[in-house]
């Protein structure tokens, strides 16, 4: 008697809950009506939708409500910063807003939607909560090209200037295994690294790299700003008003790059530069993916550790340098797999929350399953003067008082041959200049101009 009465108890709490949740919704569209669009601009199929909410199916609310008590994205950094946004993403039904505030978790923030004037389409905000952390979720409104945000309806000036929407609402994804490079900082020449990065990527199946840039060399950029040009890259470069330690970036842009990964790719990773994922002889990364089944969302991947104890070439020298110093034949010693510090390839739109090394929160039925080395790995390129105490982690004996095993495992000779081939023709074609010929160039155009001859100076005075 006293189990049945208790069953019944259960029930109606879940009954009541269930109807709290259906009043909650049918509020919602009670309270928006959809605005007339503004006449000034013209307006493509997919700006002609207009949406309510943002609150999704009634599990999905209930998840979002579960992550919010539950405090799973709650980082309280940089809280001297003001309200700024790096990138928003528009998607079939809602509009995500990255923000480079990391103290706003579970505030209330206005969405604001402006048309292709940038003209404040009238009535049209929306008031919405941040969540996760530097996140803001907005539904759609027609016309909508450029958003904000804002923490109240009347005072203009803490609007920050409204961003261009990113096209995120295909029918079907245009990529299926794109990469989030996290923050890019440091003194170490970076130029052969993203070319070793971006070849080795491509040939285990991935098609676009996302970069985040907080600071490199000029020299360096040159080589990114090729693989923008070709189409494999998108650069995004981290600036705001108020400066920030360029490591304080990474959660920021973990969030950000899963956004902008959302119904852009099927599959995402998030490495940093000195990672790469590693198939096997018979068997790519994308290969592996597209072996799943469909309610996998995560897939988490050991990680080997290769002893880096030099730095990377600071210059491209001539062929025979750079095949000796590429970075998969220089460094190969390596420790055993380990699950620390593990990084994973999801599926963007089955994830709630992203952190560094794993997804926090995914949306329900979602499976995570684990592949070992036999599979798949993540080389780590692991220096061995990484930090201020320039720690030869290597040669530390382990908890148990034994020195790890160090192993040469170089990648497979038949990919390896490929990515050698593939970083020699994209180094050659930036770095390997032609000088010019100033005595083949047309005498009157630089004397009409009054330029100095091309063959005493290149550029002219000015």
């Amino acid at each position: 008697m006293r189990y049945e009465r208790k069953t019944i108890l259960l029930f109606r709490f879940v009954l009541l809950c269930c109807a709290g949740l259906f009043c909650w919704k049918w509020l919602e569209n009670f309270n928006n009506n959809e605005f007339q669009p503004s006449s000034q601009c013209h307006l493509p199929s997919w700006n002609q939708i207009h949406t309510t909410s943002v609150t999704g199916s009634l599990l999905n609310i209930f998840s979002q409500w579960l992550w919010m008590k539950l405090e799973l994205s709650k980082e309280n950094n940089q809280n001297y910063t003001s309200i700024s946004i790096l990138g928003a993403y528009v998607y079939p039904d809602q509009i995500s807003i990255s923000l480079t505030s990391q103290y706003t978790v579970q505030q209330n923030l206005y969405c604001r939607y402006y048309d292709c004037k940038k003209t404040e389409i009238p009535g049209s905000s929306y008031q919405s909560v941040v969540f996760p952390e530097s996140v803001l979720h907005c539904p759609r409104r027609i016309g909508a090209e450029f958003v904000s945000v804002s923490r109240s309806l009347d005072r203009e000036e803490e609007i920050p200037a409204p961003v261009r929407l990113t096209f995120r609402s295909f029918e079907k994804q245009p990529h299926d295994l794109t990469v989030c490079v996290g923050p890019m900082y440091g003194n170490e020449s970076k130029w052969l690294q993203i070319a070793d990065f971006v070849e080795h990527m491509k040939l285990e199946g991935a098609t676009f790299v996302y970069f985040y840039v907080g600071n490199i060399s000029d020299y360096d950029r040159k080589i990114l700003t090729d693989y923008a040009r070709t189409g494999d890259v998108e650069v995004i470069n981290l600036h705001d008003k108020y400066d920030r330690p360029f490591y304080a970036w990474h959660l920021i842009t973990i969030q950000d790059c899963h956004l902008r990964a959302k119904y852009h790719s099927k599959w995402v990773s998030f490495l940093d530069l000195d990672e790469r994922i590693s198939g096997t002889k018979n068997q790519s990364v994308i290969e592996l993916l597209n072996a799943q089944e469909s309610s996998v969302g995560e897939i988490q991947i050991s990680v080997l550790n290769i002893v880096k104890d030099g730095d990377v070439a600071e210059k491209f020298e001539n062929v025979a340098k750079l095949k000796e110093t590429m970075i998969f034949r220089k460094w190969t010693d390596s420790t055993d797999p380990t699950w620390n510090a593990s990084k994973v390839i999801v599926k963007p739109e089955m994830i709630g929350i992203m952190f560094i090394h794993n997804a926090i929160a995914k949306l329900p039925g979602v499976k995570t399953i684990q592949v070992n080395e036999s599979q798949a790995v993540v080389r780590h390129l692991s220096s061995t003067k990484h930090r201020l105490d320039n720690n030869d982690w290597h040669l530390v004996p382990q908890l148990d008082g034994t020195l790890r095993k160090i192993t040469k495992r170089p990648l497979e000779p038949e990919f390896a041959e490929k990515l050698t081939t593939a970083i020699l023709k994209r180094v050659l074609n930036v770095y390997d200049r032609v000088p010019v010929k100033c005595d083949r160039i047309a005498k009157y155009l630089w004397e009409s101009r009054k330029f100095p001859n091309p063959c005493e100076s290149m550029s002219p005075v000015f």
